[in-house]
């Protein structure tokens, strides 16, 4: 079983590691050091104390020692009673010995506030006002511990980023470093403050504004209190970090030009002439030397001190969205059958009734007519057919031929033959429009119970379909910072069949472009899953990178569209592409008859076809909207068969889908078959389904798809080819049945003729 990045790093930690280890002792015992030796107040020096009391336990030997030697080069500022505190810190944390005490925060400030504040007061009994002084350097010395306690307890191993309060942590404690070097200069500038700049720029780099301006302040704040003869200037560190963070998607160049800007801007306003040349060259030096660090060094720093990743834990928003899925899709279900049922109500009511026709024409006609009730109640057939025949006539413009003077049974023929005219008129409009009102209601019927189904289907794919992975996720994200990015959120899912897929967000890649391969070789090795060649997009500073699982199979396709005559629109449309899912399609619409318009009809359906397969949606709801969209298109007849074949590439599983189409043949094991279809296209009535059939391929096994021109003449020619087939790619093939099927009509007429190849390949590195 392959070993994730987390556990390759963990297998080369420090505990393994003797060189690593005795390196990193000496290096917390010159932190302890340097500690020791930053001054606040010029003569105050409780940050020794606090790192001591912060340290972790198993370098509090090296820093007690590295502490101590620091306050022993500066006994004439105290540094008895300061190495007294680290004495006294030391004692209790071995007494106490449990590493349950030691990784709280919390306590570590405490036992420095109380140990610094105690031997303060106990050693300086001829100090003035030491009540105050010692409260002051006590709650100095339990901040710093607790910001200690915090960074010597961050794993970079184990997370990606940190979060604001490590971001604080961290400054602090290099502001800390940065204020023992101040003390020094080179030509009257401080390597303290140059390198506080690289650390400004490197936090604000990733972080932007507001980590960069957390640490600006903090720097500033602790490079102020040190009483330096530039304390006035040092608070522009926290407006230049605040500015660099803003500009920050710029790149690192943008960076270094707008804090060198902002910096000789803010000396100029405080008009220190001798400030203005210092800080400025500092600033110059400090962008310097950060703008030449190895781009992996930066990354790696910059995500360090960058926000914390962003993993996906959506499972109650995943819950929320479905249930409002289901709500909608159920409201939209109870639309249609409330609409469904109201209609048939007003139906009845309001349907046009030639009876109640008749009976206007009697009170227009018979008023006051003797013989009214013989027509109407003895001969009230004779009546309504002498209305009829009338009607007829007027309906086939037939008003001069010899059978227009017929005999009419009423006395009053002119007047019944108008009255007859204007209210047959009436009744056939109101008929017609019930009838268009009618298939207009079944058209949007179908589309409410299609969009239901659509909402059905995507609340049953969030349920079972796709489940955060959020293990995996942390995986790639120490990958990803292991190669120097820095991911600033990743999204990690598996669908209904395992297989993993991840949207990452990245930033920096201005600075350290994406490297495909790299990020393949790395992520596969995190997640012990064979990834695919990512996709990638970018833009400015920032990359957003999709990657999935590798499919075991890949399609070599080929494509081959005849039209019916030269020059003219195809009336087929052909279309493939892959789901997203795993699963590769490939799509065959055949329009009625030729030309421009089977050209659109097909077109219509590919295309609609193949936007709702790619978003998600099932193959039987999208094809009762299409159907619905079909019929309500057009007054005139409209339809285009569907013809899709939907091939799994993890497991070779295909599915055919047929609505009216031609054979689609398939080779397996040599051995060549085709499926049928006896289903209407859509568009001619509305409850149009598919034909299905499932079968699995394996590797060089054959899917065709063709049009109906290319079965004219039969389909064992096909057969033929296809199962002699051995040598050439999969255009040659649909290239060959193409002009093969155009050979053979021999009936005088011509269609459009389209051959869809899919040959299915392994898919090995």
């Amino acid at each position: 079983m392959k070993n994730t990045t987390a556990e390759l790093i963990k297998n080369k930690t420090l505990k393994n590691d003797n060189t690593v280890g005795v390196l990193l002792h000496i290096v917390t015992a010159l932190c302890g050091f340097l500690f020791a030796n930053a001054p606040i107040m010029k003569n105050l020096l409780p940050f020794g104390a606090a790192f001591t009391g912060g340290v972790k336990r198993k370098y509090l030997a090296a820093a007690s020692a590295g502490t101590a030697l620091g306050y022993i080069f500066n006994l004439t500022n105290g540094g008895f009673q300061y190495a007294a505190s680290v004495f006294a810190i030391t004692t209790i944390r071995v007494i106490l010995g449990s590493e349950k005490f030691s990784r709280s925060p919390l306590f570590a400030g405490c036992l420095s506030f109380f140990a610094a504040g105690i031997i303060r007061l106990a050693v300086s009994t001829s100090y003035g006002g030491s009540l105050i002084t010692a409260f002051t350097e006590a709650a100095l010395a339990g901040s710093a511990a607790y910001f200690v306690s915090i960074v010597f307890y961050i794993s970079p191993t184990e997370k990606s980023g940190t979060d604001i309060k490590e971001t604080t942590a961290l400054s602090f404690f290099a502001a800390i470093l940065l204020l023992a070097l101040s003390k020094y200069s080179l030509l009257g500038l401080s390597p303290g403050r140059i390198m506080a700049v690289s650390v400004i720029l490197a936090t604000a780099r990733y972080g932007q504004a507001a980590y960069g301006a957390v640490s600006g302040a903090i720097i500033s704040f602790v490079l102020a209190i040190a009483g330096s003869e530039y304390f006035i200037g040092s608070v522009t560190f926290a407006f230049s970090g605040l500015i660099c963070g803003i500009f920050s998607a710029l790149g690192a160049f943008g960076m270094v030009i707008s804090y060198i800007s902002t910096t000789l801007i803010s000396t100029l306003i405080i008009g220190e002439t001798d400030l203005i040349s210092v800080m400025f060259f500092e600033a110059v030096i400090g962008s310097g030397i950060f703008l030449i660090l190895p781009k992996s060094l930066v990354g790696y720093i910059g995500g360090l001190l960058a926000p914390t990743t962003e993993i996906s834990r959506l499972d109650s928003v995943k819950g929320s969205l479905i249930m409002r899925l289901e709500f909608a899709s159920g409201a939209l279900k109870d639309i249609y059958e409330t609409v469904e049922d109201v209609a048939g109500k007003l139906g009845k009511i309001n349907c046009p009734d030639f009876d109640k026709t008749l009976n206007k024409i009697e009170d227009e006609v018979c008023g006051g007519c003797s013989l009214r009730r013989h027509c109407w109640e003895t001969a009230r057939e004779i009546t309504a057919t002498d209305a009829l025949a009338t009607w007829n006539r007027t309906r086939s413009a037939r008003k001069n031929d010899e059978n227009n003077n017929s005999e009419f049974h009423c006395l009053r023929a002119e007047k019944f033959e108008t009255s007859v005219k204007n209210h047959c008129a009436e009744y056939e409009s109101k008929k017609s429009a019930e009838l268009r009102l009618k298939e207009v209601r079944n058209v949007i019927n179908d589309q409410f119970d299609g969009i239901s189904r659509m909402l059905n289907d995507l609340s049953e794919e969030f349920k079972y379909d796709v489940r955060h992975d959020s293990k995996a996720a942390e995986n790639i994200i120490l990958s990803l910072k292991n190669l120097g990015y820095h991911a600033v959120s990743c999204v990690a899912a598996n669908d209904k069949f395992g297989r993993i897929s991840a949207d990452i967000h990245i930033k920096g890649v201005a600075d350290l472009p994406i490297n495909k391969m790299d990020i393949v070789r790395n992520l596969s090795l995190a997640v012990g899953r064979d990834f695919d060649t990512p996709t990638v997009s970018t833009g400015g500073d920032q990359a957003f990178i999709f990657i999935t699982e590798r499919p075991c199979y890949k399609i070599e396709i080929g494509l081959s569209q005849i039209p019916e005559e030269q020059g003219r629109l195809c009336g087929d449309s052909a279309k493939y592409f892959t789901d997203g899912r795993g699963r590769f399609i490939m799509l065959i619409s055949d329009g009625m008859g030729t030309g421009g318009r089977a050209a659109v009809d097909s077109a219509m359906v590919s295309g609609l076809f193949s936007r709702m397969l790619r978003s998600g949606f099932g193959y039987d709801c999208s094809l009762k909207i299409i159907n619905s969209s079909m019929i309500f298109k057009s007054t005139d007849e409209s339809l285009a068969t569907v013809d899709i074949a939907a091939i799994d590439l993890f497991n070779g599983e295909c599915e055919l889908f047929k609505a009216g189409a031609a054979p689609t043949f398939v080779r397996r094991n040599g051995r060549v078959g085709k499926a049928e279809s006896t289903s209407l296209p859509p568009g001619i009535l509305r409850n149009v389904v598919f034909d299905k059939a499932k079968l699995n391929l394996k590797g060089e096994d054959i899917v065709v798809m063709v049009s109906d021109g290319a079965t004219t003449e039969g389909t064992d020619w096909i057969c033929k080819i296809i199962a002699e087939w051995t040598i050439g790619s999969a255009q040659q093939l649909a290239d060959e049945i193409a002009f093969a099927a155009r050979r053979r009509r021999n009936d005088g007429h011509n269609d459009d003729i389209t051959v869809l190849v899919g040959i299915l390949k392994s898919n090995k590195r």
